[in-house]
């Protein structure tokens, strides 16, 4: 099953280390990978398959690891249950303003590296035209857990539009 983890560190590379070393002995599939920082702290956003049984203990591991202050996860959704999408745009750069386009008051909550992850405004439903783009790289996801305690991620790179 493939999951989106959002992780937020502080801005030690020791971390990370750590964090890539977690994904190797967890069996974690990486599917895509990003790393942004500022000057205080790296945000860390990754797609990786992984089955939903070990998702609680993963979970737990990586928001009690050193370092680590914010963790989330989101589950794939294909449906219009969905209340995020993710897009590695790198084969499609149009398919970010189609999204915007579609879902108006939508916010980008992480950009980074051809990488976005959507927050879904539209009374938490994903349109049936946005579940039909069917292109690489757009994935449909519902937030599972989360670490931090109001439900706004402020990850590197976010912006509004």
């Amino acid at each position: 099953m493939q999951w989106l983890l959002t992780i937020e560190s502080d801005r030690d590379p020791i971390v990370i280390c750590r964090l890539m070393n977690i994904f190797r002995r967890k069996g974690l599939s990486i599917e895509t990978l990003t790393l942004a920082a500022k000057p205080e702290s790296f945000s860390c956003i990754t797609v990786v398959d992984t089955p939903g049984t070990e998702i609680d203990h993963i979970f737990n591991f990586l928001r009690s690891t050193e370092g680590v202050f914010n963790v989330a996860c989101y589950r794939y959704e294909p449906s219009s249950a969905a209340s995020y999408v993710f897009v590695e745009s790198n084969a499609n750069p149009e398919s970010v303003n189609r999204i915007l386009e579609a879902l108006p008051g939508s916010k980008i909550i992480f950009a980074s590296q051809g990488k976005y992850l959507f927050e879904i405004c539209s009374k938490g439903r994903l349109p049936q035209s946005i579940l039909e783009l069917g292109e690489a790289g757009f994935l449909p996801l519902s937030r599972v857990k989360t670490s931090r305690e109001s439900s706004q991620m402020e990850l590197v790179g976010a912006y509004s539009s």
